[in-house]
């Protein structure tokens, strides 16, 4: 990938968070505001109470991370560990700007502290901020320190953040920003020290086989069918449009198996109602998308086939639905927000599954990359039933799933598959073995 340019670019479109208020009422100390280029690129920063960037992050993100082709998630990802590593800093009063000068950087039980604030959710450490006081860093301390609290984070989660902090951290003190001055001898041996000391505390997850989510039952799937039919009793939308528009998303994600931003970015053009077909595209830094946050597409762009149920199904709506929404006509999305005809936000695409949890007979985890999950379950299952040698399996699910053919992620489901059925196997062997022989 090419990488960015490292020059500051124009910057036509501000737009801060959709709260940047606190709990209080009065704006976060720290937050992250996207800005949009005229070429369309979405870029994070953070930045203070009063919207102004954080000059050494702001440096950072332009220097280190847009420079090497860093996609706007990992950025804005990166960013929240760096405003919970500003909390931390305001919190312990640590002037990292002064250590920095005098050669230092964290002492071991202020490493300690910020491994125990990255295992807890923003919001908790933000209520320890104002006011700062012995008592509430106690508090903190014996927050964070219930690492089995059902509030902490998971363990990969915090590792994620402590290593963002790190390269952070490095990054100051070898471009000597925050001082300017040269990188010295001593400070090369302070960061070492810094960088072994984070390292050997980084929490590190053993549930391997637990993360390996399993998709929902036949069961759950009919029910989860039924409920979205627009004509359903318990259907928990009201408007017409609403109703078959988010039964159609719920289709495109249980039979093609895309990810929210693929379906997010599908535009009407994308569509071969014809050949029964649908291209997802990669489009990021989409200037033509009017949303700040726009939905990107990480797989690679393909032509996916649709069933002619599937596909009547989404002609319909464009024509009989879609198009009759005020301001619908004036872009090419897809799926679009009932009130505005504008292009469905991710935060309108959330409150979708955000109501489909609140259904009592439907599973309270359901969210959108579930239905991937089920999908290829129900691939594994299929190429069962058709006797599909391993290598040829692994080559249609990469494709279908727009994976290079290099990658690994397709063995993933091939291996819980197989896992699975050795389960399945082991059970009835068991199951033989024993009948009759019940006392």
């Amino acid at each position: 990938m090419r990488p960015k340019s490292t020059s500051f670019p124009t910057i036509v479109v501000t737009n801060n968070d959709p709260d940047p208020a606190g709990p209080s009422g009065r704006p976060e100390k720290y937050r992250i505001r996207y800005t949009v280029t005229k070429t369309g690129e979405r870029i994070p920063l953070l930045v203070d109470a009063v919207g102004a960037p954080v000059l050494a992050a702001t440096v950072y993100v332009f220097s280190e991370l847009r420079a090497r082709g860093r996609a706007v998630n990992t950025i804005d990802a990166t960013l929240r560990s760096i405003l919970l590593f500003s909390l931390f800093l305001d919190i312990y009063e640590i002037d990292l700007q002064e250590r920095l000068r005098a050669g230092q950087l964290l002492r071991l039980r202020e490493i300690d502290a910020l491994v125990q604030i990255c295992r807890l959710p923003v919001d908790q450490v933000r209520a320890f901020i104002k006011p700062i006081a012995s008592s509430n860093v106690r508090l903190l301390r014996r927050a964070s320190s219930q690492r089995s609290s059902p509030t902490s984070v998971k363990s990969a989660f915090c590792a994620t953040r402590l290593r963002s902090i790190r390269d952070y951290v490095e990054w100051l003190a070898v471009s000597g920003f925050a001082t300017g001055s040269r990188y010295s001898g001593s400070m090369a041996v302070t960061l070492q020290a810094f960088t072994k000391a984070l390292n050997s505390r980084m929490p590190v997850s053993h549930s391997r086989l637990r993360s390996e989510r399993e998709g929902l039952d036949r069961n759950e799937v009919d029910e989860l069918l039924r409920i979205v039919d627009p004509t359903a009793p318990d259907n928990p939308w009201t408007d017409k449009h609403t109703r078959v528009r988010n039964q159609l998303i719920v289709w495109w994600l249980v039979y093609l198996g895309v990810r929210r931003g693929e379906l997010l970015g599908v535009r009407v053009s994308d569509l071969n109602f014809r050949n029964e077909t649908a291209t997802i595209h990669r489009r990021a830094d989409d200037k033509d998308d009017p949303r700040l946050y726009q939905p990107n597409a990480k797989t690679q762009a393909r032509e996916l086939p649709m069933s002619s149920a599937l596909a009547q199904r989404t002609r319909e709506y464009v024509i009989s639905f879609r198009n009759c929404v005020e301001g619908a006509r004036k872009q090419d999305f897809l799926f679009v927000a009932t009130d505005t005809g504008r292009p469905l936000s991710i935060n309108g695409f959330a409150k979708i599954f955000y109501a489909l949890q609140e259904h009592p007979l439907l599973p309270q985890k359901l969210f959108a990359h579930l239905l991937r999950h089920t999908w290829n379950d129900r691939l594994s299952e299929q190429m069962d039933e058709n006797a599909t040698p391993e290598e040829a399996e692994r080559k249609l699910r990469s494709y279908l799933m727009g994976w290079s053919e290099t990658s690994g992620t397709a063995s993933t489901y091939t291996r819980r598959h197989v896992r699975r059925k050795a389960a399945e196997a082991s059970v009835a062997m068991q199951n033989s073995l024993f009948k009759g022989r019940a006392q």
